[in-house]
């Protein structure tokens, strides 16, 4: 199995492939998109092992959602107390950290690469309000991230 490492790297090679085409065609808009587009992109290359319990990804991911939904509840359900907010993020790091999973599961599927690519798009595109064409572009470019990590898994 592809350690982390292995999987950006990879990925990189691919990501100045796709770069490289899609800036001659004058696809990829202007320097904050891509710049996050790139970020999602090398993100999706390892994101896939985060059904793996070992896997650094899922502490890192389990922060980020914990965090995440932690502000959300904050904004919207008026939590005065300091304690209530920091046990709510502990519950919350813990259930994502240690939610029992199945590795090379549903993380590992071609159909939920297209799924999470397809999402990332849309909540990317409400942020750039991207056109059809260019909303096409990204999924392809965030879709080749995810599916360079499985590609990876599959031959290793």
């Amino acid at each position: 199995m592809p350690s982390w490492k292995t999987h950006i790297l990879f990925n990189l090679f691919l990501l100045i492939l796709w770069m490289k085409f899609f800036l001659d065609l004058n696809f990829l808009g202007n320097v904050l998109s891509l710049i996050i587009l790139t970020f999602f992109n090398l993100f999706l290359s390892i994101f896939p092992d985060i059904d793996s319990s070992k896997s650094e990804i899922r502490n890192y991911s389990a922060f980020a959602i914990a965090a995440f939904l932690l502000v959300y509840f904050v904004i919207n359900f008026d939590f005065h107390s300091v304690t209530a907010v920091l046990l709510s993020f502990i519950f919350l790091y813990l259930f994502f950290r240690f939610f029992p999973v199945k590795h090379r599961g549903i993380t590992h599927n071609f159909w939920f690469s297209i799924l999470l690519s397809f999402i990332l798009v849309i909540i990317l595109g409400l942020f750039f309000n991207f056109t059809l064409e260019i909303s096409l572009v990204y999924f392809l470019f965030l879709l080749s991230g995810y599916l360079s990590h499985l590609f990876l898994d599959m031959i290793f």
